[in-house]
């Protein structure tokens, strides 16, 4: 089941409840957050996004898997607001082999119709990566380098102060101790939507992440939407996402890779 709320409006003390209940419910987070999908949505009022996924199959094998995110965003004036919570979790004979919770706070300034300064601070876990938690702080300017109707293409470069810890495991019969790592990194981000037809559009974000000191020591992170509009409120998509570090802090650790296809519908 999938379902995305889009544009639902909420009273304002209903969004300050919701707002403190998630960013409370768990401060940990796993990697990089996008809410770039939602940025060109929002307007003056509050607006709600939110997705959940579910899967549940029982009999010779148990396995569940459960998704879920919701992203609050406001516009006044020229100050752009985002608090984004996602959950993640996934069960198989019983055993949780995938887990995951971060949290987002995103401020954008909106300096002129071509630039903005951004905020941000996320923090979170993430088992598959065998995060126990990590933190980031960061600032940033933002460009329009191209925008025609729907299309446009961004970039976005600012430093951001990375704060991970890891727990002792145990690879191939050897004991690690617990481990914690703290760079300044630079991104270096791009943002791209295209409608290539009528009823088909591209939405692309990828996020780089280099350390100060040592570039070989860098992330990439690639989200690529393709969507499908049947109507006003039915549109279906396929999603690929990739996870790349160039650098393992934990030798199991390998490269992620995404890729999900669905149905959304917009109220």
């Amino acid at each position: 089941i999938y379902l995305t709320i889009n544009q639902l409006r909420l009273n304002r003390l209903f969004l300050t409840f919701l707002a403190v209940f998630f960013f409370v419910i768990n401060l940990k987070a796993q990697v990089i957050i996008d809410t770039e999908s939602s940025l060109k949505k929002i307007d003056s009022t509050f607006h709600v996004f939110a997705s959940f996924m579910s899967d549940k199959k029982e009999g010779n094998i148990k396995f569940g898997l459960t998704r879920g995110d919701i992203t609050l965003g406001s516009l006044k004036n020229k100050h752009l607001l985002r608090l984004t919570y996602s959950h993640s979790s996934s069960r198989f004979n019983g055993n949780l082999f995938d887990k995951s919770n971060h949290v987002q706070f995103r401020w954008n300034y909106m300096i002129n119709e071509k630039n903005s300064f951004f905020l941000f601070a996320q923090t979170g876990n993430n088992l598959r990566s065998f995060i126990d938690e990590r933190t980031l702080l960061g600032v940033g300017l933002r460009k329009h380098l191209y925008q025609k109707d729907k299309n446009y293409f961004d970039i976005a470069i600012g430093p951001f102060l990375e704060n991970e810890f890891y727990s002792p495991y145990t690879f191939q019969d050897i004991q690690y101790v617990a481990s914690n790592n703290r760079f300044v990194r630079f991104s270096l981000n791009l943002f791209g939507s295209i409608k290539i037809m009528k009823n088909i559009s591209a939405l692309t974000t990828l996020y780089t992440q280099w350390k100060h000191n040592e570039l070989r020591n860098h992330r990439i992170f690639g989200n690529q939407y393709l969507r499908f509009r049947v109507n006003k409120k039915i549109s279906t998509y396929i999603r690929y996402m990739i996870h790349y570090r160039s650098i393992k802090y934990v030798e199991p650790l390998q490269n992620d890779t995404d890729f999900l296809y669905g149905l959304d519908i917009n109220i």
